[in-house]
């Protein structure tokens, strides 16, 4: 099997590509070959609707750019795979300007099947007959992508070929932090490779296999809400201090040392089944290189995260920014990192024993 991999990011080595790599990873391991074209690398001019390609010249267009090489490589694969970020509820400028350069490949006439009026192809047998689509984007529900969903399928029903597999990643952002993602998080990455092995082995990817990689990261989708907010704020602030020659770190290093996106993605992965009923608030008083004072708030099953100092808190954790950080990225382990007192507690040490369970990534 030969797959041709469209990948229309303008930003390459992104979520999109994360995810269409997990996905190829796994065709291979079947024996697919298969080529990547990064569509934002290619000199693509946009169709003008002249039609020469279909009357004057037929399947050769106007323009003299890199389109038909790539129009070859679409009559010599046997799956096109399409790869894009969601934009404005749709496909990439890069995706669609490559879609509509396709013209030259269909003629002219009108015809019907199956109730639908469409094209015919110029090259009749020298087509994928297989599609898939791939699509990453920020908001937590997936039903964000289903104007980019309705487009495709209509895109492979009117060339008469079959939408093999359909995968969806909301709150691609949060993959920055994937191996914080827990079981999670290795379900949705494995779940693409399933996907690239499937496409190979059966043909198509099976709907189990969807809705494993389209899954929302956590059922507090309030908490998801405030971190993503607490995400851009941090990295309009990282924009200032780096114009100010504050800041010499890129910024994805940059937030994986962040005490706030930290305690924030805590907060976040509260286990509501752990936590029951309980109501109670946690203060962080954090010293050392980002010092400050923020503070959780449990209730309902839901944990939010806040700045400030609460009067009375039920447990407060006395911190240096660094311990902190090391714990919540496995590097040091919480219980022994007290009992040699690298940060301090006072209040409900009850509480502070179940902070594993109750806010744990499901390793």
């Amino acid at each position: 099997m030969k797959i041709l991999a469209l990948q229309g990011s303008p930003r390459p080595k992104k979520y999109t590509q994360m995810v269409l790599e997990k996905f190829l990873e796994g065709a291979v391991s079947k024996g697919a070959e298969l080529e990547i074209i990064h569509l934002a690398n290619k000199r693509i001019y946009p169709c003008i609707g002249c039609y020469t390609c279909w009357y004057k010249t037929p399947g050769v267009c106007i323009h003299k750019d890199d389109m038909p090489e790539l129009l070859e490589k679409l009559k010599s694969c046997d799956v096109e795979v399409y790869a894009t970020p969601l934009y404005t509820y749709g496909m990439t400028s890069f995706m669609k300007l490559f879609l509509e350069r396709r013209l030259p490949l269909i003629q002219p006439y009108l015809i019907e099947s199956d109730g639908v009026t469409t094209h015919p192809s110029r090259y009749p047998g020298k087509r994928a007959d297989k599609m898939v689509l791939i699509s990453v984007c920020g908001f937590p529900e997936v039903g964000h992508f289903n104007a980019l969903v309705e487009n495709f399928r209509l895109l492979a029903r009117a060339g008469r070929r079959k939408l093999a597999g359909v995968l969806l990643r909301p709150g691609a952002e949060s993959m920055l932090f994937i191996e914080k993602l827990g079981k999670k998080g290795e379900e949705v990455l494995q779940g693409f490779y399933r996907a690239g092995q499937e496409i190979v082995e059966k043909g198509e990817i099976s709907k189990e296999v969807e809705e494993i990689v389209s899954q929302e990261w956590t059922k507090n989708r309030r908490g998801f809400q405030e971190q993503a907010n607490l995400f851009w704020k941090i990295r309009m602030e990282h924009e200032e201090r780096t114009s100010r020659n504050e800041e010499n770190r890129p910024f994805e290093e940059a937030i994986l040392e962040d005490i706030r996106i930290l305690l924030g993605g805590m907060a976040v992965s509260l286990r509501g089944e752990a936590a029951g009923d309980i109501r109670a608030t946690i203060q962080f008083d954090v010293t050392g290189r980002q010092a400050g004072q923020w503070y959780f708030e449990i209730a309902d099953g839901y944990c939010a995260f806040r700045e400030g100092k609460l009067d009375h808190p039920t447990l407060t954790i006395h911190t240096p920014s660094e311990v902190w950080v090391a714990i919540s990225k496995g590097e040091m382990d919480g219980a022994q990192a007290f009992m040699e007192k690298k940060y301090t507690a006072e209040g409900d040490f009850g509480l502070l024993l179940r902070l594993k369970s109750l806010f744990g990534n499901n390793r």
